[in-house]
């Protein structure tokens, strides 16, 4: 009788690698492994997760098939290699076992991510864990800023701090335990044994009160600011309905203009306040959680106060995304959720400082007694074109990896800009973008910077081979990239800002062979001495040749014209009129700055200034000549305000010139003055404007991609992020493939990638 082959006995070696520490992957394996019957071990190890499973063959293909098809919700398996072994015939079960330490670190680790369905549930009805602000399981709550290093055991977390409890314990050796949710989950907790909240004042005296949550929503709906420690640091919380709390919030922050999130209770408030579209719902409702930006809903029967997202559009909304936030806030909250901070340093997470640095904004401070290991900002999205762009990508992504084709064994550590700084490392064709660190203004931000780099170089076993900086020499960033350079002993390599913009998304859609790359940006270091910001480049690889840019104008004042764009409108406008100004631009020079008449003599003059193709600064302009404001008091400010503007105009053609090198929107300022000048419908101008802007970047990429035979066009930079700009530029491309950032911001924040890219191949 012939023997039935899935009767033979066999033992397997099988190697996973990818995200599978940290997701229940081990509980998922040993939870198969013994409904199947099999023998053998599973334990979490410097490269991901090793298994030994032995019995039937029949059984062990199912077990492998099982494992593809049932793995956890945050798990991402990269690569499946199955050894055949000798049979251990002295097994008699399947076991989880401790994990082997020493060795290089070769595996990824999760993000954090918002609670599951059936955690939610518990939250609201389990006995044991109603209401408790820490309730997670394998499939969901914190990773990256609770885990200290890795093979991810709770030892090795900021959660060792709290012994389990008899239940939980119970709960993390069983089996069979709710399906196995907590079967091996290391941050295991409940009230009992865990993290806990406390209501202080800014003396850091605690708050007597029976229900800490019912006090804290008590206090936010009489007007209060609190400072809220959550999952990767403080947020300063207010009621979104309160003009006098939030105007107090504003001026205590320092944050005059800058759009404030606000965080809802339920979908439905959501709906209620914005318009959302499928795509929209399902990056808001995802375990992400990120902000995302969505059009206000000018109907809502829901009073918003106006200082909450002023001269926008657009409001940046997110859902609960911790299981305290699901506690505390009620179904139809509308809070400010703005990092904790004061403007421009980055997010606070250490108690002491977060005391200190915010006593005087914030009236109370709701505060846990479980360590952030590591910050973590939340991340900012936006749908354009029916596909989610990154303004931000931060917390719910970081660190998952960005896998990236072709990149070599070499090791790169890319520093990113100063502006929104995110750096890169990579482990392989595997990117680790780093968190959203800020702008590198500020001492705080500093420090971040380089404790973060420290961190991913040891939790992901990282040696850089080379570093890879910005071209500018007085970048924090580029300094801060030749130090550590220079204690490694390891080469230092600059690339052009513009250049990395582009090679950021042929690295995203390996891109390989010839790529017109589109950059409009606010300013970076051009070779030529210049500043560039609006660039036609050919790219190949490592190697590109700049084919044409938009026209130069001065910067007056040099760095001062960046965030005070008044004074480039001043002057287009001696350029354009001379001493013969028209009253209404008169009328505009009185609201001027004190001091602006020495800078105009200047101008008269003809004195030499520095020269820009920035197309950020020309937006920039743009908007301050039709108005909307003479200094910024954040990034992009009038550029948003023009935006804005614009609402649902149409706009016309205006006049333009290129002539095969120079795309000259000098004639486009010039035809917006005298609208101004002719009393014509501001809206309507600033809609020209962007319709003309994105008529003449694609009919310029036409000539370009015809000219050099270039199949592939790859547009990148802050400048878009413009929602109008993009939508008409959708609607006009037409010949070529048109390739966007999609899995980092088309902003500084996703450089690093593209500077890592060139450095693979420099």
């Amino acid at each position: 009788m012939k023997q039935n082959s899935n009767q033979t006995t066999e033992r397997w070696g099988i190697r996973y690698t990818g995200i599978v520490q940290g997701v229940g992957f081990r509980p998922l394996v040993s939870m198969l492994a013994h409904s199947l019957g099999l023998t053998g071990f599973v334990y979490n190890d410097s490269q991901g997760v090793y298994v030994e499973v032995q019995g039937f063959l029949g059984e062990l293909q199912l077990f492998l098939d099982a494992v593809q098809e049932e793995q956890p919700r945050l798990c991402r398996i990269t690569s499946q290699t199955v050894q055949h072994l000798t049979l251990n015939m002295h097994e008699s079960n399947f076991v989880v076992q401790a994990s082997p330490l020493g060795e290089s670190v070769s595996t990824f680790i999760s993000a954090d991510t918002a609670p599951c369905d059936d955690c939610i549930k518990e939250l609201q009805q389990d006995k044991r864990r109603r209401d408790y602000p820490f309730i997670n399981c394998t499939n969901c709550g914190p990773r990256y800023t609770i885990i200290k290093s890795l093979p991810y055991d709770r030892e090795r977390t900021t959660m060792n701090e709290f012994p389990m409890c008899e239940d939980c314990k119970a709960e993390y050796e069983d089996i069979e335990g709710r399906r196995g949710r907590r079967y091996r989950a290391e941050p295991n907790a409940c009230s009992r044994c865990g993290p806990q909240y406390t209501l202080y004042k800014p003396d850091r005296k605690a708050v007597d009160t029976v229900n800490i949550w019912n006090t804290t929503r008590e206090l936010i709906n009489e007007g209060s600011i609190i400072a809220i420690k959550g999952v990767g640091g403080y947020h300063l919380v207010c009621d979104a309905r309160n003009d006098a709390a939030v105007q107090r919030l504003r001026k205590r922050k320092n944050r005059p203009h800058k759009p404030l999130a606000i965080m809802v209770g339920t979908l439905d408030m959501a709906i209620e306040l914005v318009h959302i579209n499928d795509v929209e719902l399902d990056i808001l409702t995802g375990m992400e959680r990120p902000i995302v930006l969505l059009e206000k809903n000018h109907n809502s029967s829901v009073h918003l106060s106006s200082y909450v997202a002023p001269d926008n559009r657009m409001l940046g909304v997110m859902l609960p995304y911790s299981p305290m936030h699901e506690v505390l806030l009620p179904f139809d909250a509308a809070w400010i959720m703005t990092s904790g901070n004061k403007s421009g340093d980055s997010v606070l997470y250490n108690d002491d400082q977060a005391f200190n640095e915010l006593g005087e904004v914030a009236d109370y401070f709701l505060v846990h007694n479980r360590e952030i290991y590591a910050p973590l900002d939340d991340s900012v999205v936006v749908v354009i074109n029916n596909k989610p762009r990154f303004i931000r990508r931060s917390r719910g992504y970081v660190p998952e990896p960005i896998h990236c084709d072709g990149l070599e064994q070499t090791s790169i550590l890319a520093m990113g800009s100063d502006l929104k700084n995110a750096f890169a490392m990579n482990k392989g064709s595997e990117v680790l973008v780093g968190p959203h660190i800020g702008d590198l203004e500020n001492i705080s931000t500093h420090e971040t910077l380089e404790w973060t780099i420290k961190r991913y170089k040891s939790l992901f076993s990282v040696q850089p081979d080379k570093i890879i900086i910005d071209s500018h020499p007085q970048f924090f960033s580029s300094r801060l990239g030749e130090k550590i350079g220079e204690s490694f002993h390891l080469s230092v390599v600059p690339v052009q800002h513009h250049h990395a913009h582009i090679a950021s998304v042929m690295a995203e859609h390996n891109l390989r062979g010839l790529v017109l790359g589109i950059a409009m940006d606010g300013t970076g270091y051009g070779p030529d001495g210049t500043i560039w910001g609006g660039e036609f480049l050919l790219c190949k690889g490592n190697q590109y040749q700049r084919l044409a840019h938009i026209h130069a104008a001065p910067l007056p004042g040099g760095e001062k014209a960046v965030s005070e764009p008044w004074r480039q409108a001043l002057w287009y406008i001696r350029n354009y009129y001379g001493d013969d100004i028209p009253f209404v631009y008169q009328e505009w020079m009185k609201e001027l700055p004190k001091g602006w008449e020495i800078l105009d003599k200047a101008l008269q003059s003809r004195m030499p200034m520095i020269q820009a193709t920035s197309c950020g600064r020309l937006f920039d302009t743009v908007g301050a000549l039709l108005g909307l404001g003479m200094v910024h008091s954040y990034d992009a400010q009038i550029a948003i305000a023009l935006e804005t503007l614009c609402g649902d105009e149409k706009g016309s053609l205006l006049t333009y010139h290129y002539d095969g090198h120079i795309l000259d929107f000098t004639p486009t300022v010039q035809s917006i003055m005298d609208g101004v000048v002719r009393g014509e419908c501001r809206a309507h101008l600033a809609a020209s404007f962007h319709k003309t802007i994105a008529i003449a970047l694609c009919e310029t990429a036409a000539d370009l991609m015809e000219r050099y035979n270039i199949s592939d066009a790859a547009m990148s930079g802050g400048v878009f992020q413009n929602r109008k700009l993009l939508e008409f530029i959708y609607r006009t491309w037409h010949i070529g493939n048109l390739y966007m950032n999609e899995a980092v911001p088309s902003n500084d924040g996703g450089l690093a990638l593209g500077q890592l890219w060139l450095g693979n191949q420099l």
